[in-house]
């Protein structure tokens, strides 16, 4: 049980800013397509599986409270680093020319800037660069879970099935309801959740 529990804290820290987004796309009336968020999910699931395979095998040379140490350390340090990074995060950007590609930092910062062509939909294309810019947390979150011996095929799991959700559901908010203020305590809420989950692994 306890497992489970660590798999869906994880799941759900790590893709709190996918809710975000996802809000952000409702509100401004960009669509995301079925297809373009399963591509989205695969990302999640390949950076996720990869990083626990990482974490696993290095937690082979460590003891097991060295392993706890390291796993807790990243999660609070990348907690603190999506809150802060949220803090310093533009309410609204100056799009760019449809010419000028978005860097990975740019999607991240401005969830609309995936939409390239400024169609008002993301494509298959587009969802692959959005989809690495979101995956970035998943990589140092699966690391820890590796560490911890959380196995790499249920955590990528967890995180590809909520990656898709929150995505959807997000965008059926901001859509509908027009949450900002709910996205942007997302965000906020996951940076505190990978630090309370590096606390407690501490205890």
């Amino acid at each position: 049980m306890g497992t489970l529990l660590n798999l869906l804290l994880m799941g759900m820290a790590s893709n709190l800013d996918n809710l975000s987004v996802g809000i952000a796309y409702g509100i401004r009336r960009i669509k995301l397509p079925p297809l373009p968020n399963l591509v989205i999910a695969a990302i999640a699931f390949a950076f996720t599986y990869a990083s626990v395979w990482a974490g696993t095998y290095t937690g082979r040379f460590l003891s097991n409270r060295a392993a706890n140490a390291i796993g807790a350390g990243l999660l609070i340090g990348v907690g603190l680093w999506v809150i802060l990074a949220q803090r310093r995060r533009p309410e609204a950007g100056v799009p760019r020319p449809a010419s000028d590609p978005p860097l990975l930092l740019d999607v991240w910062q401005e969830p609309e800037e995936a939409d390239v062509d400024r169609s008002g939909v993301i494509s298959v294309g587009e969802s692959v660069v959005l989809g690495v810019a979101l995956s970035v947390n998943c990589f140092t979150n699966g690391f820890a879970a590796g560490l911890w011996n959380l196995g790499a095929l249920p955590t990528a799991m967890f995180n590809a099935v909520l990656s898709y959700m929150t995505l959807w559901g997000g965008a059926w908010l901001g859509a509908r309801y027009g949450a900002r203020r709910l996205g942007n305590k997302a965000t906020y809420a996951a940076g505190c959740m990978l630090i309370l989950l590096g606390i407690h692994q501490l205890s």
